[in-house]
């Protein structure tokens, strides 16, 4: 009897010490593409994904401006017809036309944009079909 009670309290501070760590780790600790919460589009204002993403969105994102370049990532959940972002992106005094380009959710051959650390106006990170 002694043991089985001792063995109930044991798993009762182990219930009690995982339940600690579990609210310790919360989400304003995380940086790089670990802080886009899934399901979002997340831009930084650096070409490093580091820190804190400046933008994040379920929705479309336009109209952007960054003076150290961007990086965009696509946390999305498959959903057919609207988990890829189409994005356009220009360099605040270029005479070259937009840039363009389509980012799949992850595990669909995830992939990200990065632009050179100059100042960029990140027109519009849309979310459509198949690239």
């Amino acid at each position: 009897m002694i043991k089985k009670a001792m063995m109930l309290a044991a798993a009762g501070l182990l219930t009690v010490a995982t339940a600690g760590v579990a609210t310790a780790v919360d989400g304003s600790q995380l940086t790089g593409k670990d802080a886009c919460p899934r399901s979002y589009v997340c831009v930084w204002d650096n070409t490093s994904f580091s820190g804190k993403p400046k933008w994040k969105s379920q929705g479309n994102l336009y109209d952007l401006k960054s003076y150290n370049g961007i990086s965009i990532f696509n946390n999305g959940v498959r959903y057919p017809g609207g988990d890829h972002i189409r994005y356009q992106y220009t360099y605040r005094h270029s005479t070259s036309p937009h840039y363009k380009g389509c980012l799949h959710y992850p595990g669909d051959s995830p992939t990200t944009a990065k632009s050179i650390g100059v100042t960029v106006i990140l027109d519009y990170a849309k979310w459509g079909g198949e690239c």
